[in-house]
């Protein structure tokens, strides 16, 4: 059974569902890129199943409570949705199996929060294909907020 759910959430083997920004140290483990006035952290949409699949639709969604709880958990604190844009959904092509999108962090606003780590869990929901794998269809993003040397 095909199944749509969000690959960074799998960054350490589906345990915990959190991926750091930035995710290491060395050039290859940047998972977000500099903009002029913007910090864009890739995501992305999968659908599982080695069968090439038709189109489909998810929407993005952010979790509220589990942002909350994974904030007091890692000594974070919640993006304020000043903060951040996400697109309301992401649609996938016929014949692909997966797409990526970006949260999209403002980089005034995060130069405001150094020495901090933030945290926002993203989710997707209601696809128009295919059905969510309930354990990787959530990830909470846990950005240091220094480490991406603004």
């Amino acid at each position: 059974v095909e199944k749509v759910y969000i690959p960074q959430s799998m960054t350490d083997g589906g345990i915990t569902n959190v991926y750091k920004v930035p995710s290491g140290e060395g050039e290859y483990t940047y998972n977000y890129a500099v903009e002029a006035e913007t910090v864009e952290v890739f995501l992305g949409v999968m659908r599982s199943g080695k069968q090439s699949g038709n189109a489909f639709t998810v929407d993005v969604v952010v979790n509220d409570e589990t942002s909350a709880a994974m904030a007091a958990k890692y000594g974070a604190e919640v993006m304020g949705a000043d903060l951040y844009t996400l697109p309301e959904s992401v649609s996938v092509d016929a014949g692909s199996n997966s797409k990526t999108f970006h949260l999209s962090l403002n980089k005034a606003a995060l130069k405001e929060k150094a020495g901090k780590k933030l945290v926002l869990c993203v989710g997707l929901a209601s696809p128009t294909k295919y059905e969510l794998n309930e354990k990787a269809s959530e990830v909470t993003v846990l950005v240091n907020v220094d480490a991406l040397n603004l």
